[in-house]
């Protein structure tokens, strides 16, 4: 049982990686549950067949007024934010969430934090908050795996939010630009005492020696790379991923190394 989080710059598949390391899981015979914490991705549950989210866990917690509001006690009291409580219960199962606010399918669970929903609603922050705390209070059995699809860039880190994770997978593309946010990924897993691993995404043909030498020379610790696959694309235009593709069997041999 593992508590794995999905981080990246904007843009470089971390959908498509949640999705396929879901997948690999699954057929390793774990049941998986998928949080999804990043408050402006609005498609990830169609990936995996769904046709609507289930209530943001946010609303159990009276919705994003009302954590602001505890937010707002907690700090007038002198406490910071990657240190304070905003759910009162203490530690549950996946079983123990409430139907509406998770939604199934076999050995498969979906639970989305919350979202932004209009214009001059306010920052994230309370969504980050609550995912924190979130995931340091979710507990898993034997069989159970989580994985979480964190927002874009490393804000996250800076709130606490991987306090409860166990192993954080960077996803880059072959560029430096992106490789550079995953190798601040992988020094602040360091300074937070997690596992980490970089999976490379997008990798043309031809391409592979010259971006592990990119990488090398970055120290990343790269488990495997992901060639670029055109079918990926073309699926998503509908929503979801054809599970056919060379891609995905990729990732389950990437998967294979960590488990």
């Amino acid at each position: 049982m593992q508590k794995i989080a999905i981080c990246g710059k904007g843009g470089v598949g971390k959908s498509f990686m949640v999705y396929a390391i879901t997948k690999a899981l699954q057929k390793k015979g774990f049941s998986v549950c998928v949080v999804d914490t990043d408050e402006s991705n609005v498609g990830l549950h169609r990936l995996f067949g769904f046709d609507v989210m289930p209530k943001p866990f946010m609303d159990f917690l009276g919705g994003k007024k009302s954590v602001q509001q505890t937010m707002i006690k907690r700090f007038s009291s002198g406490q910071n934010e990657p240190k304070m409580s905003v759910i009162e219960k203490g530690q549950f199962y996946v079983d123990d969430i409430d139907n509406e606010y998770i939604i199934k399918q076999e050995n498969l669970s979906f639970i989305t934090i919350g979202k932004i929903q209009e214009p001059m609603e306010g920052c994230a922050c309370p969504m980050g908050a609550v995912s924190r705390e979130f995931l340091e209070k979710i507990m898993l059995h034997n069989n159970e795996m989580l994985i979480v699809d964190m927002e874009a860039g490393v804000e996250h880190f800076g709130r606490g939010v991987e306090k409860g994770i166990d192993t954080i997978i960077a996803i880059s593309e072959p560029s430096r630009e992106s490789m550079g946010i995953a190798s601040k990924v992988v020094g602040l897993s360091h300074t937070m005492n997690k596992k980490n691993y970089v999976i490379i995404n997008k990798v043309p043909q031809g391409l592979e020696e010259k971006v592990k030498g990119i990488a090398l020379s970055m120290q990343l610790p790269v488990i495997g790379m992901v060639h670029h696959d055109p079918e990926v694309f073309i699926s998503s235009i509908d929503g979801c991923i054809d599970d056919t593709s060379k891609a995905l069997d990729e990732v389950y041999d990437i998967i294979k190394t960590i488990l």
